[in-house]
């Protein structure tokens, strides 16, 4: 390996390291939000079942179940501690890596692979999603695989053809999808009509200009096979190998019907994009934070357009690793687009979908980002070497601001954010001391739902000894809360009044987190 190639891949590494390790060390561990606290629930349900189906299993897959698993079992870490301490930077590295990987094939070289990576990780909800302590590491690692294989398999079929290390791509292309489909079947669905969509644009494409036909005419009938071999796997895994999944086909029928009911009456069930009102210090903190996320898909759709014209006016010019990028762009889009309707469906599933598919689509946006950014300092250096000082220090600058800007939102930073993901370890114990004395009854743990996911990723049961935890507004039936430094900030973050039920007795003091039972209201109550 060639120094400036060591250099670079010195550099991703370094990229996915230091996202991941703030992302656990902001918190010193000691963060929990509800996908990771679902998951560790159902990873150390598998280990105690030891079968995939068990009392709540995750429906949509159980790859990343197994993986955890395996990897608790391997290393003797128990699972909460694997997944808040270990996985998030061991889950950006294996992301980063991979992505290099991809990247530098779509793009045709280190350097741009290299900046394609860091351009992903500039955007927050990437590095949300591949750090906590969800499948979705699983699902885009195994995206970025297929990517890269489907990319060397073509470049082989037009290459030199090197028949065995074609079908080994061919090969890795498959096991990736099913990876993926057995990691989450919606992911694995939603990929295998992103290649379904650009089987069909390329098809079209050759039609309309039969001058390329004689390049990608192979490569065309390919990708359409490879499509419906995707969609196979999908449903093998649906219908056989974990039937759990098949809810996801009703997921959809529901979706369907209330699209028409949607498009019929304009009546919504939902508006998720109204909690970023509650949800953040201010709008101007959310757009500031937010501000690379629009960059990217503003300045990656334009020369998406500028390059999508330019490829079908030369079709037999365009490689067809720039067709693959340029196609699975406008398809991962096209299926953005399409989930802003579902976001308006009351769906459990489809909750602000398009920000969960945001973090895909950025997939395709960022190798096309690094393109542009790399085609205008090719232009300005060529122009004048003294602009090429000037931009330099100034690029920079916007590159670690946009990084820091990018961790403090993905960690939701209590400055920036009231959707807090940290807690206290104090607060845990004195609701597991709690738990333990009582039954069937309801305790206070302040106004979001935090402590409940804590609880949960540490004692894997959101209802300990048939009690509950409640947040929000305390109903009459709770007679005990949680008071504590964090609770109190929690409230005033939220600009919520504290409950009556905290001025009641002290039955618990751990020193930092007390437990007050409500006073009497009625003379026979205790």
């Amino acid at each position: 390996m060639r120094g400036s190639k060591r250099r670079t891949l010195w550099w991703v590494v370094l990229i996915g390291l230091s996202f991941g390790s703030y992302f656990m060390l902001r918190y010193q561990g000691y963060w929990a939000e509800i996908d990771s606290s679902v998951f560790i629930t159902a990873i150390q349900g598998f280990q105690e079942a030891g079968r995939l189906s068990y009392p709540g299993a995750y429906l949509h897959g159980y790859a990343y179940v197994v993986w955890a698993s395996a990897l608790s079992d391997f290393t003797g870490l128990p699972v909460p501690g694997l997944v808040q301490l270990y996985l998030p930077a061991l889950s950006t590295l294996l992301v980063a890596l991979f992505g290099y990987a991809a990247f530098r094939r779509l793009l045709g070289g280190d350097r741009l692979g290299l900046l394609a990576v860091g351009t992903a990780f500039l955007v927050p909800e990437f590095v949300f999603t591949v750090a906590r302590g969800n499948h979705e590491k699983i699902d885009i690692s195994m995206i970025l695989l297929a990517l890269l294989a489907l990319v060397s398999s073509a470049r082989e079929l037009s290459g030199s053809r090197r028949w065995g290390v074609f079908v080994a791509w061919t090969l890795t292309y498959h096991l990736a999808v099913f990876t993926l489909a057995t990691s989450n079947t919606f992911f694995g669905s939603t990929f295998a009509a992103a290649v379904t969509l650009l089987a069909l644009a390329m098809g079209l494409a050759l039609r309309w200009r039969p001058a390329g036909a004689a390049r990608h005419a192979l490569t065309a009938r390919r990708l359409l096979l490879m499509a419906g071999l995707s969609w196979c796997l999908v449903l093998l895994v649906m219908w056989y190998l974990y039937p759990l999944a098949s809810s996801q086909l009703l997921t959809y029928r529901t979706m369907l019907e209330r699209l028409a009911s949607l498009f019929l009456s304009f009546d919504t069930q939902s508006n998720p994009y109204t909690a970023v009102r509650q949800e953040w210090a201010s709008q101007l903190v959310y757009r500031v934070v937010s501000a690379f996320r629009w960059l990217l898909f503003l300045v990656s759709f334009g020369f998406w357009l500028l390059l999508s014209g330019r490829a079908l006016r030369r079709l037999d010019r365009t490689p067809a690793p720039r067709l693959f990028l340029l196609g699975l762009y406008g398809a991962f889009g096209m299926l953005l687009a399409c989930s802003i309707p579902v976001d308006f469906l009351g769906l459990a599933e489809g909750n602000n979908l398009q920000v969960r598919l945001y973090t895909y689509f950025v997939l395709l946006a960022a190798p096309l980002f690094s393109l542009s950014l790399a085609l205008v300092l090719r232009l300005r250096v060529a122009r004048a070497a003294l602009a090429r000082r000037g931009m330099r220090p100034a690029l920079q600058a916007a590159l670690v601001a946009f990084a820091l800007l990018s961790l403090l939102k993905a960690t939701v930073d209590p400055a920036i954010s009231n959707l807090w993901t940290f807690y206290l370890p104090q607060e845990v114990r004195a609701m597991h001391f709690w738990a333990e004395q009582e039954q069937y009854a309801a305790l206070w743990t302040g106004t979001r739902g935090r402590l409940d996911f804590a609880y949960a990723s540490l004692y894997s049961t959101f209802r300990p000894n048939r009690n509950e935890f409640v947040a929000g507004t305390p109903g009459a039936r709770v007679e005990m809360g949680l008071d504590s430094p964090a609770v109190r900030a929690q409230a005033f973050a939220d600009r919520a009044s504290l409950p009556l039920l905290l001025l009641g007795n002290r039955v618990y003091d751990n020193g930092t987190v007390q437990l007050v039972r409500r006073l009497p209201q009625r003379p026979f109550e205790r």
